[in-house]
């Protein structure tokens, strides 16, 4: 079968590029054509690569997911000419877009009835104009693939069929856990509001006095880290919290680190909690939409109050001074990432090929 991936641009780091090029190698191996398109292309090279796939850049053109929803369809629709000429997405069986974006692009040229939308954020994360054009948009689509069932209700609630809940792979080859006597708590993720960095902060000058040698690293970039490091400054957290920046070996940072830490407003999937629990790492979360406390339901850490300073801060510091429990999560997170390792999300895409097109 030939398989084409529709992203607005492949070439830089994020949840979303990197799960695209984990599920497209694993069809790969599968023993499917497999394609990833990218209309724009931000990075001279791809911060992501997958074995067996082609890459394909339609323009040199930027791309940014700062500008709003609007502005990036009108970008998409000026370039459905390019996507429409396109040799891969031409013959594929399936087009896999990532976003709304992509397969506003995908039906803007002509190729909706073999499409399939894949969302990456929660159902109410735009507004009600936007849901209803997306809406739309989707009924033209072979299929609507989300990463939750909550998600996949909410859709289905909205009147639209063919929905269906595939989660993300683990996105990463984990080393083993060597974290037992790490005085490092550790954070991925981009420096925005949503994964409430801010609130993070809050959460430890609660209880910076009582951390021991305890520190925190949130590893990522993003516009917030100005404002993020100043209110570091403010908070005398400059020995507890550090940012380093992007790290191209996540996997040892996972593997020497005490446990993980996630304090976003709202996730799509949690794709660093599955990351940390590969890793055997325990886990601390607020317990936000969408994902954590699927993940978390059976063990594996501490869930909190959505966006609860004081819980957090409590439970990063039940985590540090109570080793057993350190232990009792560790063992928990095998079980954690079993349904999603790419077999099992390999084989469910299959499946859901197979059913639209009977």
């Amino acid at each position: 079968m030939k398989i084409a991936f529709l992203i607005q641009d492949i070439s830089t780091e994020g949840g979303t590029e990197r799960t695209t090029c984990c599920l497209a190698q694993e069809l790969a191996r599968r023993g499917h054509k497999v394609a990833v398109v990218s209309v724009f292309r931000n990075e001279p090279q791809p911060y992501y690569t997958a074995e067996g796939v082609a890459f394909i850049y339609l323009t040199h053109k930027t791309y940014t997911l700062r500008e709003t929803i609007l502005t990036r369809l009108r970008k998409a629709w000026r370039e459905r000419a390019l996507v429409r000429s396109c040799k891969e997405l031409q013959e594929a069986d399936y087009i896999i877009c990532q976003k709304i974006a992509a397969s506003f692009m995908a039906w803007s040229a002509g190729f909706g009835h073999k499409s399939i939308a894949c969302e990456h954020y929660r159902y109410t994360m735009y507004n009600a104009p936007v849901r209803r054009l997306r809406k739309r948009l989707y009924s033209h689509m072979s299929a609507v693939v989300t990463l939750t069932k909550n998600d996949q209700k909410a859709f289905e609630q909205s009147g639209l069929k063919n929905v269906f809940c595939i989660p993300n792979m683990v996105s990463i080859s984990p080393l083993p856990y060597q974290g037992e006597d790490s005085k490092r708590i550790v954070s991925v993720g981009r420096l925005t509001a949503q994964k409430g960095y801010d609130l993070l902060l809050q959460a430890v000058s609660l209880i910076a006095d009582r951390m021991k040698d305890y520190y925190i690293e949130i590893y990522g970039e993003g516009e917030d880290r100005p404002a993020l490091e100043a209110q570091c400054r403010r908070l005398g957290l400059n020995e507890r919290v550090h940012f380093p920046g992007y790290c191209a070996d996540i996997e040892t940072v996972y593997a020497g680190s005490a446990f993980y830490v996630m304090s976003s407003r709202f996730e799509g999937f949690p794709m660093v909690l599955l990351e940390a629990a590969s890793s055997g790492l325990p886990i601390v979360s607020f317990d936000c939409p969408e994902g954590p406390a699927v993940l978390l339901k059976d063990g594996g850490g501490i869930l909190v109050e959505r966006e609860n300073v004081t819980a957090l801060g409590q439970a990063i510091l039940t985590m540090i001074q109570d080793p057993a429990l350190r232990n009792k999560s560790h063992n928990e997170s095998s079980a954690i990432v079993e349904p999603y390792q790419p077999e099992q999300i390999g084989k469910q895409w299959e499946e859901l090929f197979k059913n639209l097109s009977k």
